[in-house]
């Protein structure tokens, strides 16, 4: 669930006359996601999305990321567009916490895909990365492979319960990892979280890409390991088909360069890593008060297992 903070209707009354939406019709609580509270809200005027900034998301990161929202919406990237209240702020209060309000986008994410969804996938991901090329966003990636270690200090007398006989394996290949990583790849704004859940279509067009609150400025091709994680793996099982058209749909819009190519495998790995590490975190460490859907980390230990078995980009393309 993702109600976590609860807006009463005299709230979100007041709400609606500071951003000039009109008369209040419908409104409700949006289960799905799990980082902020969401609300749908229907007014005489239009439709948007109440989102109220919960603790996972750092106050200090906020403004910046409605600065990326505001700068994709103006690029043409399908994500969901800041609105400015009477006074033009785009970030306002309630309850101690942070909130926007955002347009509200038709359509409904997946729970099966298929190969043209996974070529348009690759095809708006390098779209994203094309457009922000010439622009900089700082956004320091705090999940990135320097954090690993630090994660898994916290984690490692728990792991074994939780995946038995994980603990060293994992703890050896952060340790190849941090030694292996790539310093000098492409980078730039990345979504760093291209999930299923976060990408909505309608009928068969992308009709928007939700949850930017992990982007950051990292290695551009790591950002498509996450979304070949993501997309190529269904019921357990690896789909080479998938991942060959997310590929192919990338590479229509932004040619990997040959050393990205021969990173990728590196990547997978890390990308694994890294929800591997942060599903344990949320297993140990997220009451069960939060209203935290903890999602399995078995998955990415299996996906990180897979790709451990691999060397290099033929071995996934043919």
């Amino acid at each position: 669930m993702a109600v976590h903070t609860k807006v009463s209707k005299i709230n979100l009354l007041e709400i609606i006359k500071n951003y000039n939406l009109g008369k209040l019709q419908n409104y409700h609580g949006i289960k799905e996601g799990i980082e902020n509270t969401n609300y749908f809200v229907q007014t005489s005027k239009k439709k948007v999305i109440l989102t109220i900034f919960e603790n996972r998301v750092k106050k200090s990161a906020i403004p910046k990321f409605m600065e990326i929202l505001i700068f994709c919406s103006k690029n043409r990237i399908k994500c969901p567009k800041p609105l400015a209240d009477s006074k033009g702020k785009f970030i306002n209060e309630i309850e101690n916490k942070k909130y926007g309000i955002f347009s509200f986008l038709d359509g409904k994410s997946k729970n099966k895909w298929n190969k043209k969804d996974c070529f348009l996938v690759g095809k708006t991901l390098a779209n994203l990365h094309n457009k922000n090329l010439r622009r900089s966003f700082k956004l320091v990636n705090d999940l990135g492979i320097l954090s690993w270690k630090v994660l898994y200090s916290k984690l490692k007398h728990k792991i074994n319960g939780l995946i038995p006989n994980a603990s060293k394996p994992i703890s050896d290949e952060i340790k190849f990892l941090t030694k292996e990583w790539p310093r000098c790849l492409p980078k730039g704004l990345i979504h760093a979280d291209l999930f299923p859940d976060n990408v909505l279509f309608n009928e068969d067009s992308i009709s928007g890409i939700l949850d930017f609150y992990f982007s950051c400025h990292e290695i551009l091709a790591y950002d498509l390991a996450i979304t070949l994680n993501a997309w190529s793996f269904f019921d357990g099982q690896f789909k080479k088909e998938f991942f060959n058209e997310i590929f192919k749909g990338y590479e229509t819009k932004r040619k990997l360069n040959k050393l990205e190519k021969d990173n990728i495998n590196l990547l997978l790995r890390g990308a694994s890593m890294r929800f591997l590490l942060t599903r344990l975190y949320d297993m140990v460490y997220v009451s069960e008060n939060e209203l935290l859907e903890k999602k399995n980390p078995i998955e990415f230990y299996k996906i990180l297992k897979f790709h451990q078995n691999l060397e290099n980009i033929n071995d996934y393309i043919k």
